[in-house]
């Protein structure tokens, strides 16, 4: 009996660490893996698919996640990690105004409480968006996978996880974010608008590819005057008007313009021959434009 009590509780230690999740690392594979990726999405880190293989994916989601909770982010699975983990609240997504530097009220101070709770340091919780709160966005951005534009749109906000509202004030012509019925091909359909400008808007993606297109023109001594961005029904049928009656430009059926749709801008180009058109040429296509009517050199589309 003694010698049985003596192996059983030898056998004890070995079972428990049987039971323990095993240490992971890049290039791991297997069921833990799976199980890893999932916790790590449920907990608003994106590991790539859930496919049971530790690739750079799943590696700098780690890294990530192991960041924001204090943790030595080498990448490693060990006990402290999978303690973590295994504690981590899930993500239930988000959303809020569009917010970009500049912009100032209670959604950028939310902004500031929770990306500095999760990790990222954005500074004072002072409800003005600055250049920390920027670069702590970027960051942010960057670990969940998505771009790292630093304006807090729609996939920003369902990766923090929370739900703000509240006045804002945002540069560039007002606050974001708000939703619309656009129309694509004469369907009509929900979008969200953001600030463009010279007080325009655009879908939201377009607008933050948009705005960064405008900045570099900017720093390259090029101003881009936005003459139109998204229209509404009642916009579109007035242009149509005129178009018909001739006095007016060409201009689409309404429910078919793509201005209706928040893809399109009209930026004054002044023509073909102007420093401001030749940029646009020469660089319009690496934040994602395109030029689409050939009589119209100030109209481009967001096509990435």
């Amino acid at each position: 009996m003694v010698a049985i009590a003596r192996s059983s509780a030898a056998l004890a230690p070995r079972s428990a660490a049987a039971a323990a999740p095993p240490t992971l690392r890049l290039n791991a594979k297997g069921a833990a893996v799976t199980t890893l990726q999932n916790k790590l999405k449920a907990a608003g880190f994106n590991p790539g698919a859930v496919d049971g293989q530790f690739g750079p994916k799943t590696l700098a989601a780690v890294k990530a996640f192991q960041k924001a909770r204090g943790l030595e982010a080498d990448g490693i699975v060990g006990p402290k990690t999978w303690s973590a983990l295994n504690k981590a609240p899930a993500s239930s997504g988000g959303s809020g105004p569009t917010l970009r530097e500049g912009a100032r009220g209670e959604p950028v101070r939310a902004l500031q409480n929770r990306l500095n709770q999760l990790g990222f340091n954005a500074g004072t919780a002072d409800g003005a968006f600055g250049p920390k709160t920027e670069a702590a966005v970027k960051a942010f951005q960057r670990a969940k996978g998505l771009t790292a534009d630093g304006i807090v749109g729609p996939k920003t906000w369902d990766k923090l996880g929370i739900k703000v509202s509240g006045s804002v004030t945002n540069p560039s012509g007002g606050g974001g974010g708000r939703t619309v019925t656009g129309y694509v091909n004469g369907s009509p359909r929900q979008i969200t608008l953001s600030s463009i400008p010279n007080g325009k808007e655009m879908r939201s993606d377009a607008a933050a590819a948009f705005n960064r297109m405008h900045a570099a023109a900017r720093a390259a001594g090029i101003n881009l005057h936005v003459n139109s961005g998204f229209r509404s029904m009642a916009e579109q049928q007035e242009l149509y008007r005129k178009y018909l009656n001739g006095t007016g430009n060409l201009a689409a059926k309404p429910g078919y313009s793509n201005h209706q749709g928040g893809i399109a801008v009209d930026i004054n180009v002044g023509g073909t021959g102007t420093s401001t058109y030749k940029w646009l040429a020469n660089n319009a296509s690496r934040f994602g434009f395109v030029r689409t009517v050939p009589s119209e050199p100030w109209h481009w589309e967001y096509r990435p």
